[in-house]
């Protein structure tokens, strides 16, 4: 599950939050627009952060990548809108 450890290391300035459960969250960056559905996978060895992806409300999200927690993953995200709004090459 989520922590609420966790959910507050969602930067609320850079992103808004469009909802959080007990094993997933909805974010948007206030930068890009992009939106960040961030999907918590428990197994009982380990634990990581799938991190999904869409550019516009009405598109399908895609599967971007998998981080190894929460931190990791807003990390991730902050460095993607710096490549999309330094414009893609």
């Amino acid at each position: 599950m989520i922590t609420n450890k966790e959910l507050k290391l969602i930067n609320k300035k850079y992103f808004t939050v469009l909802q959080a459960g007990g094993f997933a969250i909805s974010i948007q960056s206030n930068n890009t627009r992009h939106y960040w559905h961030l999907v918590v996978e428990e197994y009982p060895h380990f634990r990581h952060y799938k991190v999904y992806h869409k550019h516009k409300q009405s598109d399908e999200f895609h599967v971007h990548r998998d981080e190894p927690n929460l931190q990791t993953a807003l990390r991730y995200i902050m460095k993607h809108d710096k490549f999309q709004m330094n414009g893609r090459k």
